[in-house]
């Protein structure tokens, strides 16, 4: 046993020169991470499939800034990616081409075609109106006019020559018998000779046979016209924008695709010649998003690899979407309203993405996986990927992709996806684990002080001075929770500095000092600590029964940690022990009704056999033995009161009475030595306070494992209480020690022939047992008798 000294929980820094935080740069890497940094590093640099990263940690600890810087710097060395395009399919609209281009190119190409637009409308409608077009147009028009009447002619001679005239109407051709030059009426023709009548008939079909061959060649006359009108339109058209075409195609000689895709629309162009001449309203734009470029993801700006953060990465935010616009009630689309998705700007780079995030969004990660595993994607609207829609809509060509997606995550969700996603294994294959803590030394303290430096620099707060500096520490050790620790937990420690800064300017300081870090941690801590003042305040009225004085019998303070979401704390619990003659054993009134976690079960069993190995091992035990937290209504979980529990149970067999002016806490094995338990500041601040609240005695204090020493991060007003022999803390290895100090007498020794020394703690306690079996034997004795004189009287 142990009792500390303010030395031995005091915190020191060696600050050197630093004076303030005026004087430092604030420039620093990333500080406590070297095993983040050089797994980071490895995924970074290998560019085979399936070395995705994921990184893990707490949050608060710089995940996301040490990821962002350490990518980009990495990125600026690669290769900037190329752009990629949509472009009209001028045979099939529902299926939009790809393209990529070199960085710059799409935006090049966008603004020329947009340009070659306007440039070819206006070339095509000049030459249309040059006077060379109007005169090679007529002489065709004449042409074809003079080609017809001869046709006309030839007929009407023929059909003279049949006894027939033929005249040609917007109708169509009619033909009547003509005898003498004079038409003969329909209704004449049946008053005349057979003869004549006969002559007429047979007249007439040979002029059928000559009209129909005369209208099959009107027909011809009439194609070849317009073919060649429309090929005079094209030649005529193809002269005017060949030199504009000729421009473009020069400029991307190298790149076949372009080179298709001008000549796709120099066809198409020729094919709408008559729209392109036409002065309807629109029409020109029509045609800029007709041969337009949808400009999907632009590189032009970029100096090396894309690093892309998507914050909410909802299906299509991560895989692209295409959008509608409704006209009369009708959803129309086209390939200019194609939208990326994350993926698609990190195509070449690295995407980074909250883990937490993506698996709340529906069917994301499934997406995303799919991306990775065929490294391209599709662009389409998750109805359409899920087979729930009909709508006949867009499918773009599927672009091939290739990029490195970084995982931003807790632990918990890692081990999820790790253990139930076959795929995510074969994917992630590096797993950046980031530490929430690092040595406290020399370098790791001037790292931090730097660290503090960039922060103050970064949102312009007051510069912070030795004193203050001290006190940051001393929050990052405390926040560590262990004294050869620094917490890299920067998130909360650059809120701490905020609300300190904000402190010393309300105080019109020119620096933050100790006293303004203080303020800050104090008011920061009030603003959660409502819980907690409404327990101590129950404590102190005496509603929660737990003495700080005096002594009891089977009676121990035992600590108890609560720990809400954005608070922890400790508070004093009353454990009591009772015991009786009856089935040996030690029975758990939180396990018997319910309210005993598995760990806290395990702890009373571990006692039952700590017991039984130290005092029955000479003799059987016959002692029933109840233990209960009084007063507490919720599952009791852990461990760490087993020792407070075990000194209970001391206390109730040995009849010694136990302290009441001392808390207990820490766990115990099987062999009576006591383990170290978790958050010990907060018992022990916990216990000072209600003490505090009474009125310090001297007497009072708290024993802890001491295997938990360095784990004791203490406020400023504990410590001055130990310095002035106020509050005490000891530390213990094994269950004899805190006895000795709860019960009052020595622990006693055990003896060769069986037993303790005489008088000692384990004495009373094994002579209480004996005489428990004793009293039990007797007992057992006379029901047995009596029992045997009630068969014999029966007889």
């Amino acid at each position: 046993m142990k009792e500390l000294a303010f030395e031995d929980l005091e915190l020191g820094f060696n600050l050197g020169k630093i004076e303030s935080t005026k004087a430092i740069c604030g420039e620093c890497g990333f500080v406590g991470q070297s095993r983040a940094d050089e797994a980071l590093r490895t995924a970074l640099q290998v560019t085979s499939q399936g070395y995705h990263v994921y990184v893990s940690g707490p949050a608060g600890t710089g995940r996301r800034t040490f990821v962002r810087t350490a990518v980009r710097a990495f990125a600026e060395k690669l290769p900037v990616p190329h752009d990629l395009v949509y472009v009209n399919n001028f045979e099939d609209h529902l299926h939009p081409n790809f393209m990529a281009l070199l960085p710059g190119q799409g935006r090049s190409l966008k603004l020329d075609m947009n340009n070659l637009v306007t440039e070819a409308a206006e070339a095509i409608r000049r030459t249309f109106d040059s006077e060379e077009y109007s005169r090679r147009r007529s002489q065709l028009e004449e042409e074809y006019l003079k080609e017809k009447k001869q046709l006309w002619e030839e007929l009407r001679e023929k059909a003279r020559s049949l006894g027939f005239d033929v005249q040609v109407t917007q109708a169509g051709i009619v033909s009547f018998p003509v005898i003498e030059d004079k038409p003969i009426p329909p209704d004449a023709i049946e008053h005349l000779p057979e003869e004549t009548k006969k002559r007429i008939e047979e007249n007439g079909t040979k002029l059928k046979i000559l009209l129909d061959g005369s209208l099959t060649k009107s027909r011809f006359i009439d194609r070849e016209f317009k073919r060649r009108l429309r090929d005079l339109d094209r030649y005529v058209a193809m002269f005017a924008v060949g030199n504009i075409f000729a421009e473009l195609e020069k400029k991307y000689s190298k790149n076949s695709e372009i080179l298709d895709f001008l000549n796709a629309v120099k066809n198409d162009m020729l094919d709408n010649l008559e729209q392109l001449r036409s002065e309807e309203t629109g029409i020109i734009e029509y045609f800029k998003q007709r041969y337009g470029v949808n400009l999907l993801v632009d590189n032009s700006g970029l100096i090396g690899a894309p690093v892309v953060e998507e914050f909410h990465p909802t299906y299509s935010n991560l895989l692209g979407k295409i959008e509608y616009y409704a006209r009369q009630g009708v959803l129309h689309t086209d390939f200019t309203m194609i939208r990326p998705g994350a993926v698609h700007k990190a195509n070449g780079g690295f995407l980074i993405l909250d883990a937490t995030e993506l698996l709340k969004q529906p069917h994301a990660w499934e997406g995303l996986k799919r991306v990775l595993v065929s490294q391209q994607a599709r662009i389409e609207n998750l109805e359409v990927a899920l087979g729930i829609s009909n709508l006949h809509t867009l499918r773009p060509e599927p672009i091939p992709l290739s990029f490195k997606v970084i995982l931003i995550g807790p632990e918990w969700v890692y081990e999820l996806m790790y253990v139930h996603d076959e795929e995510f294994r074969k994917l992630f294959g590096v797993k950046v684990p980031f530490d929430w803590s690092m040595e406290l030394n020399e370098d790791n303290v001037v790292d931090f002080v730097n660290v503090v430096a960039s922060i103050v620099q970064e949102e312009e707060l007051l510069p912070f001075d030795k004193s203050g500096l001290e006190e940051v520490l001393k929050y990052s050790v405390r926040l560590s929770g262990d004294r050869r620790k620094l917490s890299t937990r920067f998130g909360i420690v650059r809120r701490l500095l905020v609300e300190s800064s904000h402190q010393a300017k309300a105080d019109n300081a020119d620096t933050v000092s100790a006293k303004h870090v203080l303020e800050a941690v104090k008011k920061a801590e009030r603003r959660v600590d409502l819980y907690e003042e409404k327990l101590r305040e129950a404590l102190i009225r005496g509603e929660l029964m737990v003495e700080t004085e005096g002594k009891r019998t089977g009676q121990v303070n035992g600590l108890t940690v609560l720990e809400l979401p954005d608070h922890t704390f400790g508070v004093p619990v009353r454990i009591t022990a009772k015991t009786f003659l009856g089935k040996p054993g030690v029975i758990d009134i939180q396990r018997e009704a319910d309210l005993s976690g598995k760990i806290h079960s395990k702890a009373v069993m571990t006692l039952d056999a700590y017991l039984n190995w130290k005092y029955g091992r000479w003799e059987p035990i016959s002692l029933t033995a109840t233990l209960s937290f009084e007063q507490v209504y919720s599952v009791v979980e852990g461990d760490s009161a087993s020792l407070a529990e075990t000194l209970a149970l001391l206390s109730a067999v040995s009849g010694l009475p136990a302290r009441q002016d001392i808390a207990i806490t820490g766990s115990i094995n099987q062999h009576g030595e006591v383990q170290p338990v978790g958050g010990v500041t907060q018992k022990v601040e916990g216990f000072f306070r209600l003490c505090a609240e009474r009125g310090l005695t001297g007497t009072q204090g708290v024993i802890i494992p001491s295997k938990n020493t360095d784990h004791l991060i203490l406020k400023d007003e504990v410590l001055e209480a130990v310095r002035e022999d106020k509050f005490h803390i000891w530390t213990v290895d094994t269950v004899d020690e805190a006895a000795e100090l709860v019960l009052g007498q020595k622990a006693g020794r055990e003896l060769k022939k069986g037993g303790f020394s005489k008088g000692s703690i384990n004495d009373l306690v094994y002579k209480a047992l004996k005489r428990a079996r004793e009293l039990s034997e007797e007992a057992g004795k006379k029901r047995s008798e009596k029992k045997g004189g009630r068969s014999r009287g029966k007889k």
